[in-house]
């Protein structure tokens, strides 16, 4: 996985899940997000689009790369997650 380099740019990124073993989040690009200059990261879960569970998207934030990097990616190494940045 690639790790966000410090930026005064927004970055985009997005997650992709290549198994889900909870059945929530589902597989492929799950979700859209940006890390700010701050340090914060906001996704935005693609619930919505999910075309084996459809479900709602939702935005939420988060106080750094680490706590978001800490709730969805560490816990689930079997789904191997992967993390792709957009190139600015």
């Amino acid at each position: 996985m690639i790790a966000p380099q410090p930026s005064t740019n927004p970055q985009l990124f997005t997650l992709i899940r290549n198994a889900d073993e909870t059945g929530i989040s589902g597989t492929g690009r799950v979700l859209d997000g940006v890390i700010f200059h701050t340090g914060q990261v906001v996704v935005c879960w693609r619930s919505d689009l999910n075309t084996e569970k459809p479900g709602y998207s939702s935005l939420v934030i988060y106080g750094s790369w680490e706590a978001f990097k800490a709730i969805h990616i560490d816990p689930h190494p079997a789904e191997q997650t992967q993390v792709v940045f957009q190139e600015s």
